[in-house]
Parts: structure tokens; sequence; C-alpha cells
């Protein structure tokens, strides 16, 4: 979180004063744009004051009624800073935000940022005007509505996290993701109120989570599966009255699904194939692909847990293998299928492309990464899979500028969270294939710093300090 009392004498409480009154002046004489260079300095030296924020976004509202446009030119804007910090990409977006009011772009990236600069109000500020923003606008993003979810969950704000996933599921209600966590954020959301209710202290919290978890998840298995058998036998009735309306069979499918066990998968399976040879709705054979995959993940958790428990069976590690080499061949056929029918959705091109890569192919994954990292919610992803695919083939100058804009695009990969560790983890193994040995060690030594056991670091970190002595 951000220290209100840092020793930089340009930043604290009341530091921003005289840019704030400044703007509030020129303001009142309609001179909005330099209203907003004010307000961005002052908060540049209190970005923890909320009062300010709220009266920027205020002078963003009066210019946009006063006529005025946004106003970036065909270079596009020109925020006031290089943005390299959380602190200043958040302020250019902020200033983005008050020239184009309705920017979703401008407000995700303050939502970023303010999770980063530990600034609670501020996250949940902008957070729920992004929510708002892509709920009303004609085309919402799925991809805003995850990520939200994910900086209000990691905020400890599950309810508001919780909001993001039911819209979300509005938009795609067969994804069984999304179920799954708005279940698992229901019940922090309602661990979170029994603490507070109860008035306890944060150790007898954390002496108590584990008993009021278990029987909160006895409880919601019951009421989850008495409703599961409700809304399956209405599904069915309704199948059984009408066999070919698509609505149906996919409400039907998707209920069959909900029972989360293979005797009722299958009976989808054997129903979605019947369909698909009717109607020929291309639909109904993803949702039959997805059930299978989701079969073999459960048999391979199966396997996994029996390897674990008996190391030593060769038999059971073999069928894993084999189970696990299936699985790979499959969603591989699967998604190049679906690359096919849908070959503008860049979210399928990414998982194509992540097959591909996953199986060895990797020139076709090249081609099909390079589109994919034109998806907003997979660039980063998208980038560090083309990084290595480059690196498979022997192409180190191209993976290390791969590596680096993967980084460059991630908005926490200051913060050293496992995504951080694994994008530098492989930006230094290229930089230690391209023979740039200080800047590897640079890399490596932030890692170790981060997370002193991470993977191999470590020891390559030691190995370079000692083949090249300073």
């Amino acid at each position: 979180m951000i220290d209100s009392t840092t020793a930089n004498p340009l930043e604290g409480p009341g530091k921003g004063k005289a840019f704030f009154d400044r703007a509030k002046a020129v303001a009142n004489t309609g001179n909005f744009d330099y209203a907003i260079d004010m307000y961005i300095e002052g908060l540049n030296r209190e970005p923890f004051n909320m009062d300010e924020h709220q009266a920027l976004r205020e002078t963003g509202f009066k210019r946009k009624l006063a006529g005025a446009k946004a106003g970036f030119g065909l270079l596009g804007p020109k925020p006031p800073y290089k943005g390299k910090s959380p602190k200043e990409a958040m302020l250019n977006a902020e200033w983005i935000l008050a020239k184009d009011v309705g920017n979703r772009s401008a407000m995700m990236t303050m939502t970023r940022n303010a999770a980063i600069l530990g600034l609670p109000e501020l996250v949940m500020w902008i957070g729920i005007m992004a929510r708002e923003n892509n709920r009303t606008d004609k085309y919402p993003k799925l991809d805003i509505y995850t990520e939200l979810a994910e900086i209000f969950e990691k905020a400890g704000e599950f309810d508001e996290a919780s909001k993001c996933i039911q819209a979300a599921i509005q938009l795609r209600p067969n994804d069984m993701g999304l179920h799954s966590r708005a279940k698992d954020l229901a019940a922090q959301e309602t661990l979170k109120k029994g603490k507070y209710e109860k008035g306890e202290d944060f150790k007898e919290s954390i002496k108590n989570r584990e008993e009021t978890k278990e029987l909160l998840e006895q409880e919601n298995l019951n009421r989850s599966m008495e409703y599961r058998v409700k809304i399956l036998n209405q599904a069915k009735a309704d199948y059984e009255k009408n066999t070919r309306e698509v609505q149906v069979i996919a409400k039907y499918a998707k209920a069959l699904r909900d029972m989360d066990d293979e005797e009722h998968e299958n009976i989808a399976i054997d129903m979605l194939t019947n369909a698909y040879a009717e109607t020929k709705v291309y639909r109904f054979k993803v949702d039959l692909g997805d059930i299978k995959i989701k079969q073999y993940k459960r048999n391979l958790r199966m396997l996994k847990d029996a390897v674990s428990a008996d190391p030593k069976d060769a038999e059971t590690a073999k069928q894993y293998q084999h189970l696990h080499r299936e699985l790979m061949q499959f969603e591989l056929g699967e998604f190049r299928e679906r690359a096919e029918n849908f070959p503008t959705d860049m979210a399928i091109r990414y998982e194509f492309g992540a097959r591909l890569f996953s199986t060895g192919h990797y020139d076709e994954a090249i081609a099909a990464l390079q589109e994919a990292q034109n998806s907003p919610k997979h660039r980063v992803e998208a980038l560090h899979y083309l990084g290595r695919a480059f690196m498979a083939q022997k192409m180190v100058p191209e993976a290390l500028d791969t590596f680096r804009r993967s980084i460059d695009e991630y908005d926490l990969s200051a913060t050293g969270d496992r995504k951080a560790r694994e994008l530098h983890y492989w930006y230094g193994i290229a930089l230690q294939e391209n023979g740039s040995t200080t800047e590897a060690i640079d890399i490596f030594s932030k890692i170790v710093r981060w997370d002193i056991a991470y993977k191999d670091a470590r020891q390559r970190l030691n190995d370079l300090r000692a083949n090249n002595p300073t």
C-alpha cells in the first residue's frame, strides 16, 4: 500500500493542494483541459485522495457537456507521464478517462494499477465504474468481468467479485468454470460475513476457519444437489416435448453436465451427438467436446492421485502418461476444428496455439499465437507461448523480443506473482542462451528475491556468477 508518510518530499497529504486549488479555479472559467492537467499533477502527489479523484471525474463530465471532444489526434493520446511505474500508468489512464469519460480501457488500466499501488477505495470506485460501463455497453466483454472479479477477490471484496462473475455468466451461461467461481465467491463472502458478525479477532477467525468452511461446503453441496436435480427434471421434461429445439437441447445438456458425474455426462454425449447429426448446429459439437475433455481430466486426476499414493506403481504411471498424451491429441483436434469454424475468435485461436505448442507443432503454433496476441484477454499468455515456440526453433533474438513484450504487457509484472515469475524465468533463459550474461544475472536475481525456491532460478544464478566473476 502507498505510504502517505513517504520520504519523498513531493508526495503526501496536502502536497497536492496548490494544484487542486488551481484546478478548481481554472475549471470555473471553462478551461477544463488545463484543470485536468492540474488535477493530475495534484494526484501525482496525493494518489490516495479520493475527493480529488471524484472532482477530476466531475470536471471530465463538465468538459464533455461543454461540447469538447477527446481530441487525441491521429497519433493517439499523449499523456503526461512515461508510464514506467504503476502510479504513472494509473495517472495516464485517469488523464485519458477525464477527456474520454466512457473509455473502458482507461478504466481497466486505472483499476489494475490502483490495485498494485494498494489503494482499495480507488479500486472499488473505478472498478465498479468499469463493471457498470461494460454492462451497459452494446458489446460487453467477458474478459473485463473476469479480470475485475479477480481484482475484487484479491482485495477481499467477494460480493463485488461475485457480481462480476454473475454478469459474465449472462454472457456465457454454459461455462461451468464461471459457475464454479460463483460458488467459491459466495462461500468466501459467507465466511467473511460470519467473521464480522461474530466479532472475531484475526486469530480466532483463523482458528475456526477450517471448521466453518467444512460445514459451509457440506451445506452448499446439499442445496446445490437438490437444486441441480430440480433443474435437470424440468429440462428433461421440456426436451421430451421438443427434441429438436436448439435452446431446449442446450438447456438439457447443461443440466446433465451440471450433475458432474459420468452417468449423466454420457447421456448428454449421446443426446448431443444425435442433435449435431440432425441439426448441424456446431454449438452442440463444441459442448460435446467440452464434456469429453472434462471426463479426460477427471480420469487423469484419479490416476495422478493413484501415482502419488504409490509412486512405485509403474503400470499406473504408464496409464497416466498414455491418457495425458491422448488428452493432448484430443484437445488439439478439437481446437483445430473450432479455429476453422470460428476464424475470427482470438480466444479460440489462443487455445489452439497453446495446444500446438504443447504437442510440439512449433511452426503452426507460432502462426496461431501471432494472431492470438491480438486478444486482450490472452495477449500476455499468447506472447509467452510464442516466445517459447521461438526458443524451441532456436530463434533466440525473436524469443528475446517476444518475452520482453510479454513482461511489458503484464500489468502485474513488477509484483513477483506466479505469472510474473514465469514470464521473467523464460526471459532469463533466453538472455542466457543469447549470451547476455549480465542481463540474465539481473533477471534471475530478481526472481530469487521474489521466491528463492522458484524452479532452478537460484542454481542458474549461482552458475552464471561462478562462470562470470565480476
